[in-house]
Order: structure tokens, then C-alpha cells, then sequence
């Protein structure tokens, strides 16, 4: 292997230091800080500590539905940080889980092909990545699942040294995608389908047995089906509470519709097809439209008059990174370092993406940015060549641009006790003052309905409603 320059020796190792600051600070930003994001707290929160037994807190009928019928795992996850550390602010190290699990996965699969160091500068591009880093929202933890399942068809290519091992990889990062949200679902029968088709061939070569490809299809067909019949037999709808999008007269119970109504998109995009959505959301073409202040946010929500804003939930991939990623992407495909099973399985989930609902909020869609990323990375690891500086230092420039942006960095300690609304506390004192036998009913109070609970979630019973008492 040829010897580094020294000064690219140098800039290496000042680059790992950078990262190792960054990273190690998201991390402790995610450890310390308790999010008061709407989702988090109206029923992430809610479902991890009542998983775990933690909570005196009964969220609103929709939301127990939500709770109840939506996959498990993430709230598992965040229930256990949350039970082992005594914190609630660890729900967010489920993104750092998911980081470490795509990092792990990716360095198994790839070795010294893949450059770690810019696979973690390309991901701090990417505004919506960095935002769910310090976060308790669960699209990370799907995008990097997906991401990883999409890396391991690697080895199930007909070279492959390692098929059986990449085939369980593969197999648990589908699991864990599948277990987490329902979004994930149709990416997840594309890339099965890929696996399937790879194990058949690899069968009838003889890199793998005819009892090993059953078991694996087997253990693939219940990652991928357990939670959909799970929820066919309890609730008679395998995505309850929400409306089956393809034929939901058929399974009527349901509460949630599938398709996001105009408040959840721009209004002049209210009637565009679904390709077009996703298209102008994924390159932030709102941006030529209007000269208001563009602001990524966590779900890329508008800050004031939502459906008129020309930006509302739009956006979040950053264009300058998609674009870098992009020409990454072309270079690793042009050097033939991505198989042509993910190829076509990526392709084919880009189609899917843009005609699902919801195709133009970016958050469910993070596996493309994370693949596009590890492709780049894949090409990244070879010598420097005078187009590949130049990439590198888009990476760069994207990174630190979108690290000034979000800020990310600012770490509130604050236990939930003191971050509550102040009709929460004055509920405590009356409560400490006077306690009452039955459960308190409070209504339209969400997200912040699981504070009135207790300092920790747990002191008073409460009971959420939503309309009137």
C-alpha cells in the first residue's frame, strides 16, 4: 500500500480530530439534552416509558391506537437507555445506535474499501441526519437500517467470501427497519425481493445450500411479515391505526390517514403529483420561489402560517450534499464498487419513494442519503485523484455549512422537572397539597399532556383526552 504524502498524512489526522469533536459532541448533546419535540413527547416518550413501566401517563385514545399499532423497537430501545440511566434525555442515544449500527455494519461489510472518515464528514451534510442526532425521533434509526440492508446484498453478489453472514446481516437490518416503521415497509419487500433473488442464485451455484437459502428466506419472510400480521390478526388492519393506502376499504379500522393533507405541504404544491414532490422537496427547489428565510427543523415544519409557506415540509437532504453525494455515487457505480443487485433495488426504491405517500417529507426517506453516502465513501477510499479533492472538499464545505446552520451543539442538561409548563407545576403543587383518588383528565394539552404526570413522569395518574372533558 503506497505510503501518504505527509501533508496528506496531516490533513487526515486534523480531519479525524475534527470528527472525533463532532461527533463525540452530538453524542453528549444527545445523552444530556431532553427534546421537546411534538412527536417525541406525544407518543415516542410516552410508548418507551409506559414499555417499560415508567410512566403513571395514559396518552389520548388516537395516540394509545398509535402506540399500540405502530412497531416496537424503537420504543424498546429508548425505554431501556431510559430505565438503565435513570435520565429520560437518553431516549435520544437510540440515533446514536443507529449511527454505530450503520458505521459497524458498513466496516464489516467493506474493510478498508470504504473510508470511514468520509462516510461520517458526508453524513454532516445531511441537516436532517444532524437534527435527528440530538433528537428523540426514530427516521435515523429507519434510514440506517434500510442503508445497511442495502450494503449487505454486497455479499450475496456471486464472489462474495461471506454469504451466509452477509445474507444474517442483512436479514437483521430489515428486522430492525421493519420493526420501526411503517414507512419502511415497502423499501424493505423491494430490497427482500433482491435478497430472494440472490439467495436463489446462489443456490443453484453451490456458494450456499438449499437448507441454508430456505432458512434464510424463512427468517426473511418473518423479519419483513411479522409485524403486518401481528397487527392483521389483533386489529384486522396490518398498518392500524393508519388507513391502508392501497385498498382501504378493506381493512376499515383505521383512525390515521395515509396521505398528508394540504397542512402538511405547501399549498401551491397541494395538487402535484407525487414524483413532483418528492423531486422539488429532495433538491429544496422551494428555494427559487420566494425569498423567505429557508430553515431546516426536524420535520422540516414552518414556523408561522404553515400551509402558505413555500417551504413547508420540504426539504432537509440539503441540495449542495445530494449533489455531492451524487457525483460520489457516479464515481463509485463507474469503478464498479457497488454490486448491480443494489443498484436496481436502490433504483426501484427511488420510484417507490416518490409515488408513496408522504414523498416529499424527507425524514422517511433518510436511506437515500445514507446509501448515497456509503457508495461515495466506497469511492473515496482510493487514491486522490484531482476530481476527488474537489469532492472532498464539497463534503467539507457542506459539513461545516450545515453544522453553522443547525447549531446543534448547544447542550441544556435541564432535567424535564424544570423544562414543564407552568400549569403542569401548579398541578403538582395542588396534587402535593391535595391529593385526589381519581386519575386527572386533561384535554387538548398535547404534546406536553405527559409533564402533568410528575417530575419524572411517574408521581401523578393522568389521563389525556382530546375535544371537550
Amino acid at each position: 500500500m503506497p505510503r501518504k504524502h505527509p501533508v496528506a498524512a496531516e490533513f487526515a489526522a486534523l480531519h479525524w480530530a475534527a470528527l472525533a469533536l463532532v461527533w463525540g459532541r452530538l453524542a453528549e448533546v444527545a445523552w444530556l439534552r431532553f427534546p421537546l419535540d411534538w412527536d417525541f413527547l406525544a407518543y415516542h416518550l410516552p410508548g418507551a416509558l409506559g414499555t417499560w413501566g415508567l410512566t403513571s401517563y395514559t396518552p389520548e385514545p388516537r395516540l394509545q391506537a398509535v402506540i399500540a399499532g405502530f412497531p416496537p423497537l424503537p420504543r424498546a430501545i429508548e425505554g431501556a437507555f431510559i430505565w438503565a440511566s435513570g435520565r429520560p434525555s437518553t431516549a435520544c442515544a437510540l440515533n446514536l445506535v443507529a449511527v454505530a449500527m450503520l458505521v459497524g455494519g458498513l466496516a464489516w461489510l467493506h474493510g478498508r474499501a470504504l473510508s470511514l472518515r468520509w462516510l461520517l464528514t458526508a453524513l454532516l451534510g445531511v441537516p436532517l441526519v444532524v437534527l435527528h442526532m440530538i433528537s428523540g425521533y426514530v427516521d435515523l434509526f429507519t434510514g440506517c437500517a434500510l442503508a445497511l440492508a442495502f450494503a449487505a446484498l454486497a455479499e450475496l453478489e456471486p464472489d462474495a467470501p461471506r454469504p451466509r453472514a452477509g445474507a444474517a446481516l442483512l436479514v437483521a437490518a430489515l428486522a430492525a427497519a421493519s420493526l420501526t416503521k411503517f414507512q419502511a415497509w415497502p423499501i424493505g419487500a423491494v430490497v427482500g425481493a433482491a435478497a430472494l433473488f440472490r439467495l436463489a442464485s446462489l443456490e443453484r451455484a453451490r456458494r450456499v445450500s438449499r437448507r441454508a437459502a430456505l432458512v434464510l428466506a424463512a427468517a426473511l419472510a418473518l423479519a419483513l411479515g411479522a409485524w403486518p400480521l401481528r397487527n392483521l390478526v389483533v386489529f384486522h388492519n396490518p398498518v392500524y391505526p393508519v388507513v391502508f393506502p392501497i385498498a382501504p376499504k378493506l381493512f376499515p379500522n383505521a383512525t390515521v390517514d395515509a396521505d398528508s393533507g394540504v397542512y402538511n405541504m405547501p399549498v401551491w404544491l397541494a395538487d402535484a403529483p407525487r414524483a413532483e414532490r418528492f423531486a422539488v422537496s429532495a433538491l429544496e427547489l422551494s428555494r427559487f420561489r420566494t425569498g423567505e428565510r429557508f430553515q431546516w427543523t426536524i420535520d422540516q415544519s414552518a414556523q408561522a402560517d404553515a400551509s402558505r409557506s413555500p417551504h413547508h415540509r420540504l426539504g432537509g437532504w440539503f441540495w449542495w450534499t445530494v449533489a455531492a453525494l451524487s457525483l460520489g455515487t457516479w464515481r463509485a457505480l463507474r469503478a464498479r464498487l457497488v454490486p448491480r443487485s443494489a443498484q436496481l433495488a436502490f433504483a426501484v426504491s427511488l420510484a417507490v419513494v416518490a409515488v408513496l405517500p408522504q414523498s416529499h417529507e424527507l425524514r422517511y426517506w433518510l436511506f437515500v442519503p445514507l446509501w448515497l453516502a456509503q457508495a461515495s465513501a466506497l469511492a473515496l477510499a482510493r487514491p486522490a485523484l484531482g476530481a476527488q479533492r474537489g469532492l472532498r472538499a464539497a463534503l467539507c464545505a457542506g459539513a461545516a455549512f450545515v453544522l453553522f446552520t443547525t447549531k446543534p451543539f448547544a447542550v441544556d442538561a435541564r432535567p424535564p422537572a424544570e423544562l414543564a409548563p407552568v400549569r403542569a407545576r401548579e398541578f403538582w403543587a395542588a396534587e402535593r397539597a391535595h391529593p385526589r383518588p381519581e386519575p386527572l383528565r386533561v384535554c387538548n394539552v398535547n404534546p406536553n399532556g405527559i409533564f402533568y404526570a410528575g417530575p419524572t413522569f411517574r408521581e401523578f395518574r393522568v389521563v389525556a383526552c382530546f375535544g371537550d372533558p
